[in-house]
């Protein structure tokens, strides 16, 4: 096998990546050193050669990754909105001293024939759980730092929990460089795991034969009800964007009715 990965899931946050990448490392064919290297939104400085170095064990099984902010990647209308409200004095460093590239552009450059896929989610809800998974985790590792809330943190694309779900935009632009780039849903997902990563073990080529434990969801998080003018809201901004990726997929779901 090549050097380096031979797949790597690319996206989105919330719709079920940890739990897909947990279910990949148990199959006995397939390596993973470790789930989320975000490699081209983080450490591209590292270069190459510490990238492949994270599958040098793979063997003869099949290894890669699985980096959901890569979707996304990279965003040139604006500049890297790394913490909400302001940016912190160590955002600013990175941001001028690293560089940080199109993960779409490297992948298909430096690996090809790799696999890429993603994981897709009604974007309101993963815009509602993308914000309480921030707001929790700034609470508990803040000691109470000030959170702003959801309705401003959206409009000012804080985190960029808008653009995570811009499917039509950003899919469109994966699918120019992999035309078989697979699309997964975190609604079949719901309905039967089974099922859905028997597909993705097909989609990277391994046996689908290979039981994993199911179990549940990780890191499903518990947050507060969205209210309705917050789901109006939402429902509105993703419309246009859920009815392009819908025309992409060849398939239409339930998510803004």
């Amino acid at each position: 096998m090549a050097e380096g990965p031979d797949f790597v899931g690319v996206g989105v946050q919330k719709s079920g990546t940890t739990w897909v990448a947990r279910r990949l490392a148990e199959h006995p064919q397939v390596f993973i050193g470790k789930k989320e290297t975000s490699f081209f939104t983080h450490h591209f400085h590292k270069g190459y050669g510490w990238y492949n170095a994270l599958f040098k064990d793979k063997g003869g099984r099949v290894a890669g990754e699985v980096s959901p902010n890569y979707f996304i990647s990279p965003r040139h209308d604006e500049p890297r909105l790394e913490h909400y409200p302001r940016w912190s004095l160590q955002s600013w460093w990175k941001h001028l001293t690293r560089p940080f590239p199109s993960a779409r552009d490297e992948l298909k450059k430096a690996y090809p024939g790799i696999k890429v896929f993603a994981i897709f989610r009604n974007p309101v809800d993963r815009a509602w759980s993308h914000y309480w998974m921030w707001a929790e985790r700034r609470r508990r590792v803040g000691k109470g730092r000030f959170v702003v809330p959801f309705e401003r943190m959206f409009r000012d694309n804080g985190r960029w929990v808008q653009d995570y779900g811009r499917y039509g935009t950003w899919l469109k632009h994966w699918l120019a460089a992999f035309p078989d780039m697979g699309i997964f849903l975190y609604d079949d997902l719901a309905a039967d795991s089974a099922a859905f990563i028997r597909s993705v073990y097909r989609f990277i080529g391994v046996d689908d034969g290979f039981q994993p434990r199911l179990g549940s969801r990780e890191f499903s998080g518990k947050y507060e009800p969205m209210d309705a003018p917050t789901r109006q809201m939402l429902v509105a901004f993703y419309r246009d964007e859920a009815a392009e990726f819908f025309r992409l997929i060849g398939r239409t779901l339930p998510w803004l009715e």
